[in-house]
């Protein structure tokens, strides 16, 4: 292992919490290695983002929250600046790598674009659902940026009806158009 291997793990170990992640050895080391991959898949002007604490991040396994959700991320503000909290659903570490890794991208773009908490949005229910669309978008717009899109379609597929798809896509090309643009 090299020196940066031997930093992502040692992050990896120190965010993710597994004490709830139930008694199955192997789908915990299985759920730890994927996490680890997600991580060694950043650039590395992101990973340095985690590795030198900037964005402060904990995941959590949820065992069986009622209704599924797959993984959510949410920030709450500390003394310390924002904490961000990705959960994962249980049953999610059962889901497909690449799926399970798409989503994992997805949430880690809702930390790198610092998605505020949710006492902060909109109250109103349409402006709430746009402003979350438009958070969804801006996450899935910085996973392309970084050039693993495929991981985010895979995710984005298995997730939505295609004709959803689509739109999210065309969402996402016109957000980094626009991003081009300003540039």
């Amino acid at each position: 292992m090299t020196r940066i291997d031997d930093r992502f793990s040692a992050y990896t170990d120190n965010t993710l919490d597994l004490k709830d992640a139930g008694e199955d050895l192997a789908k915990r080391d299985v759920t730890r290695s994927r996490i680890l991959k997600v991580f060694e898949s950043l650039p590395l002007d992101v990973s340095d983002l985690f590795l030198s604490r900037s964005r402060n991040l904990k995941i959590i396994i949820v065992p069986d929250p009622g209704l599924p959700f797959g993984m959510k991320t949410r920030a709450h503000v500390s003394s310390n600046g924002p904490v961000y909290t990705i959960s994962i659903c249980d049953e999610a570490q059962d889901w497909p790598e690449d799926h399970f890794m798409g989503s994992v991208f997805r949430e880690l773009g809702h930390v790198v674009a610092e998605l505020p908490p949710e006492e902060e949005w909109p109250l109103n229910r349409g402006a709430r659902a746009r402003f979350k669309e438009q958070a969804e978008c801006r996450a899935d717009a910085l996973v392309w940026s970084w050039g693993l899109r495929h991981y985010d379609i895979i995710f984005l597929s298995a997730t939505y009806p295609s004709h959803w798809v689509d739109k999210i896509v065309n969402d996402i090309s016109l957000m980094l158009l626009s991003e081009f643009n300003k540039n």
